[in-house]
């Protein structure tokens, strides 16, 4: 089995159990049970549980500022909204479990903020070049993916997306980029 087949399967049996318990209760030991591997094997591809925190991300394979990044500029926006909406609506309870452990384990965290810097650097400059740009684009634009998050997760976090929420979050969520884009 090559390296990226088996780097998967650590992946994909780590988000199950997240499902579950929280990050905090994990241990390499039941990750690999659960991926019927080795704990060596573990180690060839990760240092430690923390280090691993953004590769669980369930867009980390085309991440969803890139998606968004390579249609039309002036669909940018819906783009994002949409794809937003559509990644905490499938996959709400293992985004909960990855933002409580990062809450509760300071690698962890870290080790998220490095994978989000390209969705800041996206919203820092969709801010900066409004009409009427805040004062320090790169503050709000944390603030706004704060404000993202906190809404998503309360939305879709349970686990439960009906079609209706799904529309109901996307016209909420348009609406503000509306307001904050508006002339």
């Amino acid at each position: 089995m090559c390296s990226s087949d088996l780097r998967h399967r650590i992946l994909t049996a780590t988000r199950a159990l997240l499902l579950d318990r929280p990050f905090s209760a994990l241990t390499v030991g039941d990750v690999m049970e659960r991926a019927g591997l080795t704990r060596t094997v573990f180690y060839r591809h990760f240092d430690d549980l923390a280090q691993m925190a953004p590769e669980l991300l369930p867009d980390e394979e085309d991440p969803l500022v890139d998606q968004v990044q390579r249609g039309r500029p002036e669909d940018l926006i819906d783009a994002m909204v949409v794809g937003q909406v559509a990644l905490y609506a499938e996959h709400g309870r293992l985004l909960r479990a990855i933002d409580a452990a990062a809450a509760a384990d300071p690698a962890v965290a870290h080790q998220l903020d490095r994978a989000l810097v390209a969705p800041r650097r996206l919203l820092e400059r969709l801010v900066a070049d409004a009409p009427h740009p805040p004062p320090n684009p790169r503050e709000f634009a944390l603030l706004l993916m704060a404000t993202h998050r906190a809404y998503l997760l309360d939305t879709f976090g349970a686990g439960t997306a009906t079609p209706r929420r799904r529309r109901e979050a996307i016209a909420a969520l348009t609406a503000l980029w509306q307001r904050l884009l508006a002339e």
